[in-house]
């Protein structure tokens, strides 16, 4: 009898069919993975960002704002934050944050998953390219965010802010979640490389109706891509 088209000899010989095999292969390769994905690191590896932020950006004056309980509690302790807000006084404000991660990994994760926890709802995200101060080109996710506020005279109004992230690893960017797991492993499998990876944050509201002369949904992007063009550099080594 002729062998089925998806085993190796017929059955009687005792073979494992194809699909078999690439079964066992596939996960082999997936325990190999998870096993390097769920071990603590021994020690740190060398991170790939600065962690200081600029006393200015944009024009705007920061200023160092302490990491939360909340952070603290959830976040291992050697987890490290670099946290400003960059004000011109008349609350339209930028904030910045890195959050490099320690010998554990679970200090870094997609924002979309702790922003909803926060009360925002995620209206929509995309990445957008980022021309740099120093003539590089950054891609970072930017999510367009919501969620109710109530005002000094009681009533309620949606709140829009724009959230824009990217991931720094060692002589690595993405602005992706899974391309950032993908580099880890390979790189760990096949390079030996350990990416200790920092997420960087650059958020503000849309005032726009809430302040004299609050910019709306197109003026605060442009001004948070600003931002970014001029903190990138600072804290991102030529790569």
């Amino acid at each position: 009898m002729q062998a089925p088209p998806n085993s190796v000899s017929s059955p009687e010989s005792g073979s494992i069919p194809i699909w078999r095999g690439v079964v066992i292969v596939a996960l082999a390769a997936v325990t190999i993975v998870a096993c390097l994905w769920g071990t603590s690191t021994a020690t740190k590896s060398e991170p790939g960002v600065v962690m200081e932020l600029p006393g200015t950006l944009v024009g705007l004056w920061g200023s160092d704002q302490p990491v939360s309980e909340a952070e603290k509690v959830i976040l291992p302790a050697d987890t490290e934050f670099a946290k400003k807000i960059y004000s011109d006084g008349l609350g339209s404000d930028i904030h910045c944050q890195i959050v490099l991660a320690g010998a554990e990994k679970r200090s870094i994760h997609r924002p979309e998953v702790c922003l909803p926890a926060q009360g925002w709802t995620i209206k929509s995200g995309e990445v957008v390219p980022v021309k740099l101060a120093d003539g590089r080109t950054l891609e970072v996710m930017k999510l367009t965010v919501v969620r109710p506020v109530t005002l000094n005279n009681g009533a309620q109004r949606d709140l829009t802010s724009i959230f824009c992230y990217w991931f720094i690893g060692k002589h690595a960017t993405t602005p992706h979640h899974f391309v950032r797991v993908l580099k880890t492993n390979l790189d760990m499998l096949l390079h030996n490389t350990n990416h200790r990876w920092a997420y960087v944050i650059v958020n503000a509201p849309v005032l726009e109706g809430f302040v004299p002369g609050g910019k709306d949904l197109q003026q605060t992007s442009a001004r948070i891509e600003a931002a970014i063009a001029e903190l990138a550099p600072q804290i991102m080594p030529e790569r």
